[in-house]
């Protein structure tokens, strides 16, 4: 079982006010860089919107009419204007806006690739766990003062909600350099792509307990 580790936490001032411990099992795991790229493949498969549609000989504007007698002309036998082969046809085996092009990935792959990237994150110093208090303010110019004083990344940060701050997203939703999500949407591609991610306490998970010290327990 991977140690866990210590990590502070600061509010909108960038003051420590305490301290979590991130459990080992996600924070402080072996990175498997296949797995990752695995998951972001899925991720970005999902995000995929399917919108080429072109037509088919049966929907393209055109005439059914025959246009021209089936023998004696010297041409080529043909039925209809729509077909494929005559400018302005239909187009064979067309996307009609319904391609599914999901990837699937196994449970156990995908959190391997999910404690990997969040591993990267600790090791690179790359981790900021804010207070669990609520937003005083609701004005960008605000946050863009806490993102300051926390010192988060001016280009790429993925700021983690463990509930609904209506303040905080306010505040937060027209700073180009910040994208919000809540701990349950968070997805490999997500937190790969941030250069800082930035966690509210509420969304660290408490550690497992460890058997060895559960045993010593009893």
């Amino acid at each position: 079982m991977s140690e866990n580790l210590n990590w502070p936490v600061v509010n909108y001032a960038g003051e420590k006010v305490g301290e979590v411990v991130l459990p080992g099992d996600l924070f402080n795991s072996d990175v498997n860089e296949y797995a990752v790229q695995r998951a972001v493949r899925v991720d970005l498969a999902a995000r995929r919107v399917d919108t080429a549609h072109t037509l088919t000989r049966d929907i393209v504007h055109g005439s059914n009419r025959k246009p021209w007698r089936q023998k004696g002309t010297g041409r080529a036998r043909a039925g209809t204007t729509n077909s494929p082969v005559w400018r302005h046809g239909g187009v064979v085996f067309a996307p009609n806006g319904e391609q599914n092009h999901d990837i699937k990935q196994n449970k156990k792959e995908h959190y391997l690739a999910f404690t990997s990237v969040l591993t990267d994150k600790v090791k690179n110093n790359n981790l900021i766990v804010l207070t669990d208090d609520v937003f005083s303010s609701n004005k960008t110019k605000d946050f863009v003062k806490a993102l300051e004083a926390i010192k988060a990344d001016g280009k790429k940060n993925l700021l983690v909600l463990s509930g609904i701050d209506e303040n905080l997203i306010k505040a937060a939703r027209n700073v180009a350099t910040v994208e919000v999500t809540t701990a349950d949407n968070l997805s490999v591609y997500d937190v790969l792509n941030a250069n800082k991610l930035i966690l509210v306490k509420g969304c660290v998970p408490a550690p497992l307990e460890d058997e060895h010290d559960e045993k010593e327990a009893e």
